[in-house]
């Protein structure tokens, strides 16, 4: 399996975000997970909360605590800078939170912040240092 991200957001602005998808590249439904073409990128995406299972009840209660009522969206990617591109463009403007499944839950705008200050920024490789 390839890994996984985890955006977390408040229904309006989950709603941008799955709109921005269907938007960015070439999107086709599939049976487990939907499919998003994106150049050189693809990229496997889940907006059913099925993802929503896998998380404690103190990581829900974390969530809720910080932005509210949410809903959540899986993102399948092969390579972070793929990745990176992809949600430089998806959360710019909308509140959230990035699960990293990395041990990390930033907020968008940091996300974003942290793109800008380390172009090369790679969430998994900070579980290491």
């Amino acid at each position: 399996m390839r890994p996984t991200i985890v955006l977390l957001s408040p229904p309006e602005d989950h709603q941008r975000i799955v709109t921005r998808l269907q938007q960015v590249g070439v999107y086709s439904k599939g049976t487990l997970l939907d499919r998003l073409d994106r150049g050189e990128c693809s990229f496997g995406v889940d907006t059913s909360e099925g993802v929503l299972g896998e998380f404690d009840e103190a990581e829900v209660d974390e969530v809720r605590r910080r932005i509210g009522d949410f809903q959540a969206i899986l993102l399948e990617y092969s390579g972070v800078s793929c990745i990176r591109d992809l949600l430089t463009e998806i959360i710019q403007g909308v509140s959230g939170l990035l699960d990293t499944n990395f041990g990390e839950m930033v907020e968008y705008e940091e996300v974003l912040a942290r793109f800008r200050r380390e172009p090369l920024w790679d969430w998994r490789s900070a579980v290491a240092e």
